[in-house]
């Protein structure tokens, strides 16, 4: 694990899905052709990016998990079904990156604390 004083100084996020989700290139390029259809099929995405649709539903099932796509059924009137996927608004993605940052930061706040804690017991009780 890199130390955070690290992590901060060799930061380059070109991208801040990159950052707070783990995408990818691939991934990234999906997401924002997908925010640019609105919402679309597999297949129009598959053509649209001009990738195989295996490609593309490994980009969009890593980005479901991470609550980026929502994924809708759709049914066909003739019977079956098909997947229509879209992108969340970048406002609401936006409001849980912040979320995010904010549990993070808290949470550091008291494993320093936690350390300070620590410290001051070995300090009363030597060992």
């Amino acid at each position: 694990m890199k130390s955070i004083k690290e992590a901060i100084n060799r930061l380059n996020c070109d991208n801040v899905l990159e950052c707070f989700y783990g995408l990818n290139e691939a991934d990234i390029h999906v997401f924002k052709t997908l925010r640019r259809l609105g919402s679309a099929k597999i297949d129009t995405l598959s053509k649209s990016l001009g990738k195989g649709e295996n490609s593309v539903y490994k980009s969009l099932q890593k980005m479901m998990v991470a609550g980026l796509v929502m994924r809708e059924k759709k049914t066909i009137d003739d019977g079956g079904y098909y997947y229509l996927y879209r992108a969340e608004t970048p406002d609401r993605l936006a409001s849980e990156m912040n979320a995010l940052l904010d549990r993070w930061y808290f949470r550091m706040k008291q494993v320093i604390q936690e350390f300070l804690e620590m410290e001051r017991k070995e300090v009363e009780e030597p060992v």
